[in-house]
């Protein structure tokens, strides 16, 4: 998500921009007409019609590459989702499940139990599975820890 920083003294112009994310200025032109009027309180135009970025519009535009680049969606795509997250400052709309603290630690220690009587499952298997090696794998014990105390790969 973009920082909630305020960037009034901070200017830029297309040329900045483009050299600051590492596109042409016609990559630039094109991220900015994606994400329409939403960059437009952060945009002004300078001496001989220049635009110009404040600090919060380029802020918008790096995270528009991040979502580009990581998830590889396309610009428009990517400018769509820039907009819902803007849109949704708290949080997006979802399902969300707050835990007071000791419910969280009972949970967690469910879970916990849940797992280990899986890994011990499975160290059982192995260790079946063991048995029935022939002698020219047996080498292969050698490298499971022989207890369930044994905290090397638990």
């Amino acid at each position: 998500m973009i920082p909630r920083i305020l960037y009034t003294t901070v200017m830029a112009t297309l040329e900045d921009v483009a050299r600051f994310l590492g596109l042409s200025k016609r990559a630039v032109r094109t991220r900015v007409s994606a994400l329409g009027e939403t960059l437009d309180a952060y945009l002004s135009r300078g001496t001989r019609n220049r635009l110009i970025f404040e600090g919060e519009a380029v802020a918008i535009l790096r995270r528009l590459e991040e979502l580009r680049e990581r998830e590889g969606l396309p610009i428009q795509e990517a400018a769509e989702r820039l907009k819902w997250e803007l849109s949704y400052t708290e949080h997006p709309p979802g399902v969300y499940i707050v835990l007071q603290s000791d419910v969280e630690s009972s949970v967690l220690k469910e879970v916990i139990l849940e797992l280990c009587e899986e890994r011990d499952h499975w160290r059982d298997y192995a260790k079946a599975l063991q048995s029935v090696l022939p002698a020219t794998l047996k080498w292969l014990t050698n490298i499971s820890p022989p207890v369930p105390s044994d905290r090397r790969l638990n």
